[in-house]
């Protein structure tokens, strides 16, 4: 009967074989795994610090992205080393998540949300918004996070993940931008009252039907656009004229107070007065 002998060679070529196992399998325990599982959405939901920007960001559109598809560049170089650095964040999370605050990300970049829209759609989803995404960025050199600020990690005003309203006419003032209702809504226009010569004088009393808000509450001091600025009638002499303007038309009362003639006449002025006309309250 014959034993069979190793040849040093192949003993010493498992031993390698062996130390190299266990070197992969530290990498892989130690480093690999630790990047892998802090690069996953869900990993930054263990800070407490961060629960203000994690919870909008779970119920948002973009919940299955992780953290660096949209705050690091997509290029080679910044992606690498996001994720070395995501392993001593794995670590330093065992210790201290619960004051941590992990400060890696930035706005995102244009290119970063090009990676997943590419289209560039130019009409809303429901098709009740021109939205013309290639002149903003392609021509205006615009950063989609001047317009899209609420996307995910807050909720606007309205407690949603769109732009609201008052942030587009900070550009669309009529100066810089077109104004206009159908410059943007594919579906609403000024209704036709709108257009009356005595609009400006009868809207009040319009405002008290339901509808107004449909167009116009998309913010909440909507109405100080105009009530907040002087009429042009009301010059410096407007004391001394303003008994032959309120011939051709009485209409204190749509802005001012049941009592404010009375303050200076001692008593509610007849001239040209319309008793159905309703006093502001």
């Amino acid at each position: 009967m014959s034993l069979m002998v190793q040849h040093p060679h192949e003993r010493t070529r498992l031993q390698v074989m062996l130390r190299a196992g266990l070197v992969a399998l530290g990498i892989l325990t130690l480093i690999v795994l630790p990047g892998y599982l802090a690069s996953m959405p869900g990993f930054f939901g263990r800070y407490k610090a961060l629960d203000g920007q994690y919870e909008p960001w779970a119920v948002s559109t973009h919940a299955e992205a992780g953290c660096q598809t949209c705050h690091v560049p997509p290029e080679p170089l910044p992606r690498i080393v996001y994720r070395v650095r995501m392993v001593g964040e794995f670590y330093l999370s065992l210790v201290s998540r619960s004051t941590r605050t992990p400060g890696y990300f930035a706005s995102p970049t244009n290119e970063a949300c090009l990676e997943c829209h590419s289209d560039l759609r130019s009409v809303s989803p429901k098709g009740d918004l021109q939205i013309p995404h290639r002149a903003h960025i392609g021509i205006l050199k615009m950063r989609c996070v001047e317009c899209h600020n609420y996307l995910v990690h807050e909720l606007s005003p309205e407690g949603k993940h769109v732009p609201p309203m008052v942030e587009c006419l900070e550009c669309h003032d009529g100066r810089d931008a077109e104004d206009a209702c159908t410059a943007c809504h594919t579906a609403k226009a000024a209704p036709e009252s709108h257009s009356a010569g005595d609009w400006q004088f009868t809207h009040a009393e319009a405002a008290k039907a339901d509808g107004c808000e449909e167009c116009h509450k998309w913010r909440e001091d909507w109405c100080v656009d105009c009530h907040t600025d002087r009429p042009v009638s009301h010059a410096a002499d407007w004391r001394a004229v303003h008994g032959d303007r309120v011939v051709e038309h009485r209409n204190c009362e749509a802005c001012h107070t049941g009592d404010f003639c009375i303050r200076c006449h001692g008593e509610l002025p007849q001239l040209n007065f319309d008793p159905a006309l309703r006093l502001v309250e």
